[in-house]
């Protein structure tokens, strides 16, 4: 009896466990269909964790992953599964998938050798050889914008180095026309060390021309006192 019991719930468990995954799955693809995408990934890992070894859904994974955008986990989800495929074709199919999700992320030279791994699995895929070309051509066009870049970046490094050079110059000109004139004045205080500015000069000769006035004055006054007449008659 109790063995019964026992197989009975393994067979129960079987289902319920079976079912989650199956579930999680229809609710996936129900998503996708829908075009919410990122609830179609969610539901997609999840039945996923859930379902036997040999079921694999990272095409719709990485499809759903790629739709909403998030070109790095479909990118993830693809290089996984190239390692686990086995036929050419499907070998083929992942590479390209994964060449697209590198191109969405402007990894063009990783999306490159994604799409040449694609036409060795399959060469005469048509759509992976054009998009290998504009993966080439992408890739160019990048560069050629960098390297404009890189030439633009130095040219402004040149000039603002150039205008720091002619400051220094500049600066070092003029230091050096003050240290001339500071010498040529300290030269010149030298040869006439009693030499005062004119200003002085001028007050000093304004002030003996007023001492020698009122020196004058003051000699004139006196002269005339000591002529004076006298009234009255000396007899």
């Amino acid at each position: 009896m109790r063995v019964l019991l026992f197989f009975v719930f393994l067979a129960t468990v079987s289902v319920s466990w079976g079912q989650n995954w199956r579930d999680s799955l229809r609710v996936a693809r129900e998503a996708y269909k829908n075009q919410e995408y990122a609830k179609a990934v969610k539901y997609y890992q999840s039945a996923q964790k859930l379902a036997p070894q040999d079921v694999n859904l990272s095409d719709e994974m990485g499809q759903s992953a790629y739709k909403a955008r998030e070109f790095e986990k479909a990118e993830k989800i693809y290089q996984q599964n190239a390692g686990q495929t086995k036929s050419k074709n499907d070998k083929a199919r992942t590479y390209h998938n994964l060449g697209n999700a590198q191109m969405q992320k402007k990894d063009y030279s990783s999306a490159i050798e994604s799409y040449k791994e694609a036409l060795r699995n399959n060469p005469n895929d048509e759509e992976t050889r054009y998009n290998l070309s504009e993966a080439i051509r992408r890739q160019k066009q990048q560069q050629n914008k960098k390297n404009q870049q890189d030439q633009q970046k130095d040219q402004n490094q040149q000039n603002q180095q150039n205008q720091q050079n002619n400051q220094n110059q500049q600066n070092q000109q003029n230091q050096q026309n003050q240290q001339k004139q500071n010498n040529g004045q300290n030269k010149q205080d030298k040869e006439n060390p009693s030499q005062l500015p004119n200003k002085t000069v001028d007050r000093l000769l304004d002030k003996l021309m007023k001492e020698e006035a009122e020196t004058k004055r003051k000699m004139g006054g006196g002269k005339d006192k000591g002529n004076t007449v006298k009234s009255g008659k000396d007899w």
